[in-house]
């Protein structure tokens, strides 16, 4: 009976000794300091990424997400971020003899991510910045001294990599992207040959019609399969990145110029989207062989909706829409 009482003093003296290392603020795992993941992640409405310098905020809206409100975002980035912020789990305290110095930095440098369901703050927490350490990632509570290493199981790459404070890196880059059946007419306007223009029609009942856009004519005779194989190319179409290399006197000069191609979609039910594609100058004066290097025959510059910005795509992808009215005849 003594022998029971003492096991039972034993455990009790345990378990208290347990909260108070794990619930003091001086102790080196702080529960209330060490909870970085998001057990949940459904109801997350809002995410904010900010650096001293710079700030990009991620907003849900129905069951699809903002950037800075202004941009719809690339869901599979946010789902990448949301699901590590499931998995995060702590790899080690920071040693007593760096401690200081990785406070230090994450919180005159660090990256600050705050996560909001609805319009209450659940969580906040600074992480370093990929250049910190090309190892490891340090994360810290905001109310707190204690930074932990942490990492995410079997994930190979470096968390701290997935909180980029960019908004061209989150929003989606999507130009076209519909089903053959949801295109209403597609014209393709090449502005200095007007002749190679064209305009075609898809009438939803398996009938085409196929326009000359040089003088308004519609074709009599095309070849019908090549057309109906032509709706099926805007799918997945995406830019490649905004310019940011270029002053704003360069931009307005090319967004001024004539542009080398003009692609406009309309669907069934009267939305459209439209790109002008314009030459981007080669870095290049010859090629391999000698030959004078006209342009970049990689990407090109382009603006997307007439939205005063302006982009870059690669040629590679928008190849197949580059048709010329030949091409059906």
């Amino acid at each position: 009976m003594k022998n029971i009482k003492i096991y039972i003093i034993l455990l009790v003296l345990i378990i208290i000794a347990g909260i108070y290392y794990f619930s003091n603020s001086k102790g080196s795992l702080n529960l209330r300091n060490t909870s970085f993941s998001n057990e949940s992640t459904e109801d997350i409405t809002k995410i904010q990424i900010s650096s001293p310098e710079s700030r990009v905020e991620l907003t849900k809206e129905s069951d699809n997400w903002k950037v800075n409100n202004k941009y719809w975002a690339t869901e599979k980035y946010i789902e990448n971020l949301l699901l590590a912020t499931q998995r995060v789990v702590i790899s080690s305290p920071v040693s007593k003899a760096e401690k200081q110095q990785i406070v230090s930095i994450l919180k005159a440098d660090g990256i600050l991510v705050e996560f909001y369901k609805k319009n209450r703050s659940i969580k906040k927490f600074y992480v370093s910045k990929p250049s910190m350490n090309p190892s490891k990632t340090y994360m810290m509570m905001e109310k707190s001294d204690e930074p932990f290493i942490v990492k995410i199981p079997a994930f190979k790459g470096l968390l701290a990599q997935l909180f980029v404070i960019d908004e061209n890196y989150w929003r989606n880059k999507t130009v076209f992207d519909y089903q053959p059946q949801n295109i209403e007419n597609i014209a393709v306007n090449y502005s200095k040959n007007k002749e190679k223009s064209f305009r075609i029609i898809n009438y939803n009942n398996g009938t085409f019609a196929l326009q000359n856009l040089s003088n308004e004519s519609f074709e009599k005779d095309f070849n019908v399969d090549k057309v109906a194989r032509y709706f099926t190319y805007f799918q997945r179409i995406t830019f490649e990145d905004v310019v940011q290399d270029l002053n704003q006197e360069k931009i307005d000069s090319v967004l001024e110029s004539l542009p080398y191609c003009e692609i406009e979609v309309e669907d069934i039910t009267g939305g459209k989207n439209k790109i002008a594609i314009y030459r981007k100058p080669s870095k290049r004066e010859l090629d391999e062989f000698g030959n004078k290097v006209l342009f970049d025959y990689d990407r090109a510059y382009a603006s997307f909706n007439n939205n005063h910005e302006l982009i870059t795509i690669q040629y590679y992808i928008f190849d197949p829409l580059f048709k010329e009215i030949d091409y059906f005849r």
